[in-house]
């Protein structure tokens, strides 16, 4: 069913901008631009490797060291426990006598996420590898320079 009035146009087809130009009817004087690409019956041709050939800037290998950034990230430490101790401070206008139980059990959190790391540092520091562990910057240098890439 059409509406009185209204002016149905077909869109004029530019070859050489590869874009139709929808020209104004009763929408207002305006005119809109459609990309070619939209009517496309197909994409583009993949590049053809014959015409790209392989140049080789940096050397395919890997390097025998890995740098320490990676191991500098920030590591949080009992986080729910600090989520319910802020919520019950909010709850009790921050007064600590009503959250007792909460920071008790955010200080228990906390000393026993700094027992862990004070024996994983001082693992490392001794120079024990352990096997199938997630290991550090150290620990991994210490392999490759046992095992290093062929030249």
């Amino acid at each position: 069913m059409e509406t009185q009035g209204a002016i149905h146009q077909e869109p004029a087809c530019d070859a050489t901008r590869n874009s139709c130009l929808i020209r104004p009817g009763n929408f207002g004087n305006y005119e809109m631009r459609i990309p070619g690409a939209l009517y496309a019956a197909r994409g583009r041709a993949p590049q053809s490797e014959k015409d790209v050939p392989f140049q080789e800037i940096l050397p395919l290998r890997l390097k025998n060291s890995v740098s320490g950034k990676a191991d500098s990230g920030n590591d949080v430490a009992c986080l729910q426990e600090m989520g319910v101790l802020f919520a019950c401070l909010k709850d009790n206008e921050f007064v600590e006598k009503y959250c007792h139980k909460e920071i008790s059990q955010f200080s228990n959190c906390y000393k026993c996420y700094m027992d862990r790391k004070f024996e994983a540092k001082k693992t490392v520091n001794q120079g024990i590898v352990q096997p199938g562990s997630n290991l550090n910057y150290k620990q991994l240098n210490k392999y490759m320079r046992r095992y290093p890439n062929p030249v």
